[in-house]
């Protein structure tokens, strides 16, 4: 089979192209045939050398598919060959095939598209853990998305304004933030624009902010920070600015500077708290996992909320679809089609 290989950190140009042996399956797997392939910006991180849940290289990254079961392992009850599953991993996805514990390949939505798919579980999981299981959301809170015109973000926006909580909206561009008006959003700030300070001062001047999810760093993340109300609850799940490289001294400071951080004495002071989750560590720990995963699938349904699929890339132009998510112009999810593209028999 064909699958996307990383051997070396740099640009996406070191992604290569290669014929690798078919992942073998084990008496508690499925084997799945891969239709759609979510792209997450951890990968881009990890094809950087900057993410420290990435295995040794060579390997074949990719953290999130939609497909079809294949093959069933011996001792696998209750699935069938061509159920329609999606699936996160550490690692693998980038590849016509994957081998994954069956409890792992979760059911696809049956009104959702192959492309939405693949779109869904790894930004709504970390969105609903964050907004949910950390910052124990209430209905009446004020919430802060930042870069929530993203996959993650677009999640967060959707998830919050269908909990009841007035939802203020940061992002980069107009363009973004009208999007995220259309999924619920009551207020939205542009931070690059030079009054972003001021605009922002506008929204919370009478009322702080209860959540941030956080996902930016540097300016960002010390600008919501500052503006948190009394137990108020910043929850980092990403770090979009952290960009250092091994010989440029300057940009290891640049890194340390922008990183999410707190002082506890002014924690206390103002009664707030940083909290952070990433998914891919809570693994292990199936049963909470998967009870979670149910109480965001009734959400979701109950709410009928929707995966936002910005763009789409041919398999052969995954390397494209990492070029333009680091040029920070997408919204929502990328997706990679593979074979025969979306819902193919």
């Amino acid at each position: 089979m064909r699958a996307w290989t990383l051997r070396r950190s740099g640009p996406p140009k070191v992604l290569e192209l290669t014929d690798v042996p078919d992942p073998e399956l084990g008496s508690g797997d499925v084997l799945i045939r891969v239709e759609a392939i979510g792209i997450n910006y951890a990968e881009v991180l990890s094809r950087k050398g900057l993410y420290g849940w990435a295995p040794e290289r060579p390997y074949v990254p990719g953290m999130e598919v939609a497909g079809r079961i294949e093959v069933i392992g011996p001792d696998v009850v209750g699935r069938s060959v061509g159920e329609r599953v999606l699936c996160g991993m550490q690692y693998g996805g980038y590849a016509e095939r994957v081998v994954v514990r069956a409890n792992r390949a979760l059911p696809a939505p049956d009104h959702f598209s192959m492309d939405e798919a693949a779109a869904f579980g790894v930004n709504f999981m970390t969105a609903w853990v964050a907004l949910t299981e950390m910052a124990r959301l209430r209905p009446d809170d004020r919430v802060a998305i930042t870069a929530a015109a993203g996959g993650v973000g677009t999640a967060a926006v959707q998830i919050a304004s269908a909990f009841g909580c007035d939802v203020v909206a940061l992002a980069g561009s107009e363009e973004k933030l009208e999007l995220t008006r259309s999924l619920g959003a009551a207020y939205t700030v542009n931070y690059r624009a030079p009054d972003f300070e001021s605009s922002f001062d506008s929204i919370t001047a009478d009322r702080g902010l209860d959540v941030v999810l956080e996902v930016v760093g540097g300016d960002v993340f010390r600008a919501c920070n500052a503006r948190l109300a009394n137990f108020g609850r910043l929850i980092v799940v990403g770090y979009a600015q952290l960009d250092y490289t091994k010989w440029n001294p300057f940009s290891w400071w640049r890194a340390w500077r922008d990183a999410p951080r707190i002082k506890v004495m002014d924690a206390a002071v103002a009664s707030t708290g940083l909290l952070a989750t990433h998914i891919g560590y809570l693994l292990p720990d199936e049963e909470r996992l998967l009870g979670v995963w149910s109480a965001l699938s009734d959400f979701v349904a109950a709410h009928d909320l929707r995966p936002i699929v910005g763009s789409t890339w041919a398999f052969e132009e995954l390397p494209e679809a990492h070029r333009f998510m680091e040029s920070r112009a997408s919204t929502g999810k990328l997706v990679v089609r593979v074979g025969q593209g979306e819902d193919s028999p």
